[in-house]
């Protein structure tokens, strides 16, 4: 656990490939021992700006979702689930990314290698949708509250596991012939 948050703070400290200037993530911020009652996508925006993530809003008001690039421009889908509230005050955070069916690759082939990434990770659930896409997501509660820096980091290292399967799995099933 302790290698995968320095993993997720040595990210959060990169820049982008552009150049432009990412805010630095700072684990010892005294927000960061605030307790997030609920999630909201004011909440949830406010960690993703400190930890140099881009977003735009999406979904409904009783079903927010924010599309999002991390630091290391991987992309992902954060949706708010047990939503009450003229402001919803949310429960539940999905995050999901998905990739287009591996064109190289048999269905088979791309399972294995999903099967064998999920035995070596288990922080977020790699899976292959019925018609062939690969995709990983994970799941937080929120059911009495969340720690506002333990989501900073839920975010880090889930866009890092994101870049990992992309790279270590879908890579190499992509450039295979």
């Amino acid at each position: 656990m302790k290698s995968a948050i320095a993993a997720a703070a040595a990210l959060a400290l990169m820049g982008t490939s552009s150049g432009s200037a990412v805010p630095r993530w700072n684990p010892k911020a005294p927000e960061n021992n605030d307790v997030l009652p609920a999630f909201s996508t004011s909440s949830v925006e406010s960690v993703l700006t400190a930890i140099g993530a881009r977003y735009q809003r999406s979904g409904t008001a009783a079903k927010p979702t924010l599309l999002v690039t991390f630091a290391n421009n991987r992309k992902a889908v954060l949706s708010l689930g047990g939503c009450t509230g003229a402001v919803p005050a949310c429960k539940s955070l999905s995050m999901q990314s998905n990739w287009t069916r591996i064109a190289n690759s048999t269905p088979a082939k791309t399972a294995a290698a999903i099967q064998r990434f999920n035995q070596r990770y288990s922080f977020g659930k790699a899976f292959m949708t019925p018609d062939g896409q690969p995709g990983m997501q994970r799941y937080l509660t929120a059911d009495y509250g969340f720690i506002r820096g333990n989501l900073a980091v839920n975010l880090l290292v889930y866009a890092t596991q994101v870049d990992r399967f992309a790279t270590q799995v879908l890579g190499p099933l992509e450039a295979k012939r």
